[in-house]
This record gives C-alpha cells, sequence and structure tokens, in this order.
C-alpha cells in the first residue's frame, strides 16, 4: 500500500538583520501597511544544470525583541506549489481578494514564526532548470538532496539563521519531502567538518494508499471534492482546465482542482490568476528568465516517477524518533484522502514499536482562537519514553478539517502550530 503522508515538519531558526537583495517593498493590491517585511527570490541548487527554487519569505508579524523560528513550509502533490497552496491560500499572511487586492488573513502562521514557503520540486511554480532532461523522470531522491542544497545554500544568503532552531511544515507529499529532508540533515550534522542545521522536532500526518483515493473518487462522483465531503464547489471556476495529466498522478489532480473550499470556494481561481500577472511576478522577483510555461498550482512540465508513491516513509519516520526528533500526527477529520483512523493506527504502531508510553489519554483538545474559547478543537494522545518526559510523538485530529487542515480550519491549525513550536501540549481544557 502506497503511503502519502500528510504533514507538519519543522525546522526553525532566530531572526536578525536581512539581506536586502529579494526585499519586497510591496505585493500589488497590498494597500494596507503591514508589520512584517516579505522577501522571496532563487537558490541555485545545482549550477551545472541551471537548476534553480524559488521561494517567498515572510517575517514574524509580532513587534517583539525575542527571536522567533523560521518556518519552512511544503507543499505535496507530488509536485504542488507551497506558493499558491502554503503562502496565498492556507499558512501566508496575504490572500488575494475580490478586484486583485490584497487581504490579512488572521490565522496567518507568521504570528509565531518567519514563514519561508518554498516551491519544490523543479517545474513546480517558478522553479526551473535549464537541462529539459531534468524534467523528464524526476524522483524523492532527487527531490531531497535539490531541497538539502537549498537549506544550506540559503543559510549562506541569510546566515543570522545559521545558530537558531529550524522547522519544517507542510502537507499531503510532503510527508514523502519531509522525512527524507529531515533524514539528511541529521546525516549532515553527523559530519563534524559541516556546519549543523539546529534541527529540532518534525511532526507528520500519514497519507492513504493512492489507490484508494482514485477508487473513492470514482464511486463518489466528480462533484464532490475527496478531499472535503461536505463543501460546495465554485460554480464560475474553470480552475480543472489547469490540470491534464495523464495517468494515476493525472486523476488525481484532476480531482483535487475540484477541491472544495470552506469559505470561499472560488480563492484558487484568484490565486491562479494574480501569480499569472506580469507585475506580481516582477514584484516577487520570480520568472526572470521567463520560463516557457505559466505559473499554475501544480506539476508543470515535470514528470514525476509514480513509483515513488509506493515507498513507505514510516521506517523513515520511526528512526527520526530514535535520533531523537519529536514526531507530530495530524489529519482533518472531514479528509477522506487521509483518514484519522489511519493516522491514528500509524501513530499507535510507532508508540508500539519505540516502546513509547502513553503520556495522555485519547481526548478531546481545545482551541483558544475561538470567541469563547470553549469549542473543541479535535482529539488528541500522545507517547514519550516514561511519564513527565516530554512528548516524543503526538498524534491530533483537527474537528471539521478537510485535506488542506489551516485553510479548512484556520483557527485550529494555529493552536497546533503553536503547541508545536513551543513544545507544549494541546489545550485540554477549555479557558474560563
Amino acid at each position: 500500500m502506497a503511503l502519502w503522508f500528510f504533514s507538519l515538519f519543522m525546522l526553525v531558526f532566530c531572526c536578525s538583520n536581512y539581506s536586502r537583495a529579494e526585499l519586497i517593498p510591496s505585493l500589488p493590491g497590498q494597500h494596507e501597511n503591514h508589520s512584517f517585511r516579505q522577501y522571496s527570490g532563487y537558490i541555485v541548487t545545482d549550477a551545472d544544470h541551471g537548476r534553480a527554487l524559488f521561494y517567498y519569505f515572510v517575517e514574524c508579524s509580532a513587534n517583539t525583541d525575542d527571536l522567533k523560528p523560521v518556518t519552512l513550509w511544503l507543499n505535496g502533490g507530488p509536485g504542488c506549489s507551497s506558493l499558491g497552496y502554503g503562502a496565498f491560500m492556507e499558512t501566508g499572511p496575504l490572500q488575494p481578494g475580490e478586484n486583485g487586492t490584497l487581504i490579512k488573513n488572521q490565522y496567518s502562521w507568521n504570528i509565531e514564526s518567519h514563514m519561508l514557503y518554498l516551491e519544490s520540486p523543479i517545474g513546480v511554480g517558478f522553479s526551473y532548470s535549464n537541462d529539459s532532461h531534468d524534467y523528464i523522470l524526476w524522483n524523492d531522491t532527487q527531490t531531497a538532496q535539490d531541497n538539502y542544497r537549498f537549506i544550506l545554500k540559503w543559510l549562506e544568503e541569510f546566515p543570522q539563521f545559521k545558530d537558531c532552531e529550524f522547522f519544517i511544515a507542510g502537507e499531503s507529499y510532503a510527508g514523502h519531502y519531509i522525512p527524507q529532508l529531515a533524514a539528511l540533515l541529521v546525516e549532515h550534522n553527523k559530519n563534524p567538518n559541516h556546519e549543523p542545521v539546529n534541527l529540532v522536532a518534525i511532526a507528520d500526518g500519514p497519507k492513504d494508499a493512492m489507490m484508494c483515493s482514485i477508487e473513492f473518487s470514482d464511486e463518489v462522483g466528480v462533484d464532490v471534492g475527496f478531499d472535503d465531503l461536505l463543501l460546495p464547489v465554485c460554480p464560475s471556476s474553470n480552475h480543472a482546465e489547469q490540470f491534464r495529466l495523464k495517468g494515476q498522478l493525472g486523476k488525481i489532480h484532476t480531482a483535487v482542482s475540484r477541491r472544495t473550499k470552506k469559505g470561499d470556494p472560488c480563492l484558487a481561481g484568484r490565486i491562479f490568476t494574480y501569480l499569472n500577472r506580469p507585475d506580481v511576478q516582477k514584484a516577487l522577483h520570480a520568472n526572470t528568465t521567463h520560463l516557457p510555461f505559466h505559473w499554475d498550482f501544480c506539476l508543470g512540465p515535470l514528470v514525476y516517477d509514480e513509483v515513488n508513491l509506493e515507498i513507505n516513509v514510516i521506517p523513515l519516520v520511526t528512526n527520526l524518533i530514535k535520533e531523537g526528533l519529536p514526531v507530530f500526527l495530524y489529519s482533518g477529520d472531514q479528509d477522506a484522502k487521509i483518514p484519522l483512523t489511519q493516522t491514528r493506527i500509524i501513530a499507535n504502531n510507532i508508540a508500539k514499536e519505540l516502546k513509547l508510553v502513553p503520556l495522555t489519554e485519547y481526548g478531546t483538545w481545545y482551541d483558544p482562537w475561538y470567541s469563547d474559547q470553549k469549542q473543541v478543537g479535535g482529539w488528541t494522545q500522545a507517547f514519550g519514553k516514561k511519564k513527565g518526559e516530554a512528548a516524543m510523538l503526538t498524534y491530533a485530529t483537527v474537528r471539521g478539517a478537510a485535506h488542506e487542515v489551516p485553510f479548512t480550519s484556520p483557527s485550529q491549525a494555529l493552536t497546533l502550530f503553536h503547541s508545536f513550536l513551543n513544545g507544549i501540549p494541546l489545550p485540554t481544557r477549555p479557558s474560563h
């Protein structure tokens, strides 16, 4: 059975002064003054092939003297944009509104952390290679190596972050990308000749078999998103026309293109239009080589090796826990693509294999971001080496959340993020 992982992994750095090279003074449609700065640009990961990965970086909005983390965000796919989904739809501070304006996301993760969004692998979004052979059959190993080189070179460009904590966050097929990247960083840190990356912890949410997702889509029909069973589609969107892929990946991304959106089912179409505007690309320092294809949410010209979808990454996650990295697994309870029952089974199996003991009973957690502070955010359980010690493995469901937890349940997602960054349990009692 192929396992895709709906993921939250975290790598974090502290802040200082910034390089001014990729500063974004303002984005088109950004009419409000914000308390954070934005940066974007390319990091070359292979000069011989001319491979370059595009990133978008927003600093923490908190006006404080405390050193804040920097969290790397990766989306899945394989081959979907962290800029389009992660930054502008889910965890970033700004979202395209009507008439090209940008509106504030009140649950943006840059409330808690500096956020670094990476479009990976090449062929995704604005990331590219000058060697056409790179696009023919890309795989997980190449993605991990390029992401690893990106991190090291990004730190060279922003050396003020080198000594600080580093977290990685993501979702869906990033459950392949993230543990594979984390494993490379763990090995990197074992080499005394390397300047270490201060990898602190990872969090991950398992994904079910791809074939199960395809069969589910066939049975439910084309007008119900299998990433969220309850929400309506945007009646005016032609977003599905962006996905014309063949084979199993094509079928999955066609279904993804019909995804449902809580509150604003038409946001994806506005993001697509916004990021293809020449003035926006200029402001983002993007598409500087004038790519022969438009920006898109998923894959673009890249052909990804479908054999990689069969890789079982659970042993890799288990080994990372053995290395001392805490892991956080979570699932939205309205996501048929990643059933929460599967996530819980995997968490229990990992805990059993590692002989971890329950630190808490399985029960409700509460979301303090709600106005009355008494709403159940989901259910959770933590495991550790022994009672009284910090959790090494945490499992949580998110009540009412679909596949993209930060989009459909933004307040709960921010609570999860706050707990993980601070190494504290989710709130298990409502505030009064």
